[in-house]
């Protein structure tokens, strides 16, 4: 029987896409004076591409970027510090996503957040979504050393929240980082599809969603 429900953020419970538009959009009306010969969609779908989808490094990001669309007058540093400054500012979840999380915790799940990332930027998200009180644990692979898909810190998870992986439901994006390895531990696991990543095997995806409201579906059909 589920007793948890554990979350990815990325591309999960936030729309990091919706976001950085909103960010890049920002951060180059700012900075426009260093961009004149450049195009802003150019500027916005050139850091998403470069991105890749969160796992590429974002000085790496930002060097390409002004690599690519010759950009000359401004650095690098300077573009990374303004974007760890002000990116979490633009926090936008998936549609009523604290609404969803809201009627879990209600529900009598424990709710529970893994992601892997900067404590002061993950930290600074989850509160831009408002669903902080709604989640009993929250696990940042800065703060305790371990990054997903190690096992420790979804065991960690299951410390912190008392309860058997087993008794877990783990919902993410990520095939290897989050479903891959909660079913390794024994957790349910839910795939949530951004069209993005490549769809896991179904030996070890137990549901494939692709909107956060599908997961009262799945509660719904095991409760019965």
């Amino acid at each position: 029987m589920v007793k948890a429900i554990i979350f990815d953020l990325d591309g999960t419970l936030l729309n990091r896409e919706a976001s950085l538009k909103l960010f890049l959009d920002d951060q180059f009306e700012r900075f426009r004076e260093y961009f004149t010969h450049v195009q802003k969609n150019d500027y916005i779908n050139y850091f998403i591409a470069l991105d890749e989808y969160g796992y590429v490094k974002k000085d790496r990001v930002y060097k390409a970027l002004l690599d690519q669309l010759n950009i000359h007058f401004i650095e690098k540093d300077d573009l990374l510090r303004d974007f760890e400054l002000n990116y979490p500012k633009f926090a936008t979840g998936y549609p009523n996503v604290k609404d969803i999380i809201s009627r879990l915790q209600n529900r009598g799940y424990k709710i529970g957040i893994i992601t892997n990332g900067n404590v002061e930027h993950q930290s600074y998200i989850i509160n831009v979504l408002g669903i902080e009180k709604y989640v009993l644990e929250t696990l940042i692979s800065e703060a305790i050393g371990y990054r997903k898909p190690e096992p420790e810190i979804f065991l960690m998870m299951c410390e912190k929240l008392g309860v058997r992986p087993r008794e877990c439901m783990f919902v993410g994006d990520h095939p290897i980082n989050d479903v891959e390895a909660a079913n390794a531990l024994g957790m349910e696991t839910v795939f949530k599809d951004n069209h993005y990543f490549e769809v896991p095997d179904k030996r070890i995806m137990n549901y494939h969603i692709e909107d956060l409201t599908e997961l009262f579906n799945i509660i719904d059909e095991e409760t019965i």
